[in-house]
């Protein structure tokens, strides 16, 4: 694997000690008066869940889990280095193998459930390679030493990753900024993606010139401008600022804790009780992966380097390579089939039942058989 080499987890005992004594010294606002979600994160989940983090969450159980996993790392294109992990197809890996994209406020932890039956094979169906990446400035691959690190560079890095993993050719999986960092991959490397599987599609292109949206349209759009003047505060902050929050995020993993919970509880499909619906220490993991490895502010940048950087011809423009859309009830972004088809060569649609923004996470099965079943008819 070349320079790729075998990486571990290896976390202190000192490095918890250090979460727990910030835990414990955490300055809580006086809220007057409960205001649930409506405000902002919800004041009594946020003090159960903090409670149940520093006294019954054992990140050394987490770490020993994740290092059970085929972890590599190393420098790719000559720049800083990468991390992903690996997992290899039961039976031989017959069919193209799928890079398995992330993006905020996930990590590779979200797609380790479903990464399981795809290598395993669903049905009778044989098991797939995976590669699934930390994005630049995630987790554990380094923060970009220079500016500039947009969705089109970074889908140059995932490409030139698969290339030093001996992958030639190779289908794509991604929601949120993966499913960004997905279609300008197809875009950019059309000769090596076989196939492009997205669950979020944004921005949704518009109908042509003259062309009267559908009924379906217009609500979804109805539902976009709602939905982008009460949830989006945090993308603005981000994309123009967010050197500024990450000095309190940094210092603070009660204050983390809060950006990230509150974005999974807004974005998926779930009940009063949100752990029905997600393992709490998965999420845990997930938020630990942001507060141990201190890629607050890195992870944040990917929104401002975009936002400020990445060219017009990458922004838009058809995709050719076969796509499939599957289009989760929860969703936010999840405009109508009519809309993706003009951004998309779309030859598989579907509307599982259950799901939202962490489609992988939150309904993995669901997910995996989707997946599969698009790869499977390329």
């Amino acid at each position: 694997m070349g320079r790729m080499q075998p990486f571990r987890i290896d976390y202190t005992e000192g490095e918890i000690h250090d979460l727990h004594r910030r835990l414990d010294a955490t300055r809580w606002p006086h809220i007057p008066f409960d205001t649930g979600w409506s405000s902002g994160t919800n004041d009594r989940i946020l003090r159960d869940l903090v409670q149940y983090w520093r006294h019954e969450y054992d990140w050394f159980e987490a770490q020993e889990g994740l290092n059970s996993l085929t972890h590599l790392r190393g420098p790719i294109g000559g720049e800083e280095h990468l991390h992903c992990v690996l997992y290899r197809a039961s039976g031989g890996g017959q069919r193209p193998p799928l890079l398995l994209l992330h993006g905020w406020s996930a990590s590779f932890v979200e797609f380790l459930d479903g990464a399981e039956m795809l290598a395993s094979g669903i049905g009778n169906e044989p098991g797939f390679d995976l590669v699934i990446p930390s994005l630049p400035g995630f987790a554990f691959s380094e923060a970009p030493c220079t500016p500039g690190m947009h969705a089109g560079r970074i889908a140059e890095r995932m490409h030139g990753l698969m290339q030093e993993l001996g992958f030639e050719q190779y289908g794509v999986q991604g929601g949120d900024w993966g499913a960004i960092i997905g279609t300008a991959l197809a875009r950019q490397y059309p000769e090596a993606v076989v196939g492009l599987h997205v669950n979020f599609v944004h921005p949704a292109p518009p109908p042509p010139k003259g062309e009267i949206p559908s009924e379906e349209e217009q609500a979804y759009l109805a539902f976009q401008k709602r939905f982008q003047a009460e949830e989006t505060g945090y993308s603005w902050i981000q994309k123009t600022r967010p050197q500024t929050l990450a000095y309190a995020q940094q210092d603070s993993p009660v204050g983390l804790l809060a950006w990230i919970l509150e974005k999974f509880w807004a974005w998926s499909d779930h009940g009063e009780d949100l752990w029905q619906t997600f393992n709490r220490d998965r999420f845990l993991t997930n938020v630990m992966l942001y507060w141990l490895p201190g890629c607050v502010l890195s992870s944040a940048r990917i929104y401002y380097e975009t936002f400020f950087n990445i060219p017009k011809e990458l922004r838009s423009g058809r995709v050719e390579v076969p796509t499939g859309y599957a289009r989760f009830p929860a969703e936010p972004w999840s405009p109508p089939r009519e809309v993706a088809e003009r951004q998309y060569n779309l030859v598989h649609y579907s509307e599982p039942p259950r799901g939202g923004h962490f489609a992988a996470m939150e309904q993995p099965r669901l997910w995996a058989k989707d997946v599969s079943a698009f790869f499977s008819g390329l």
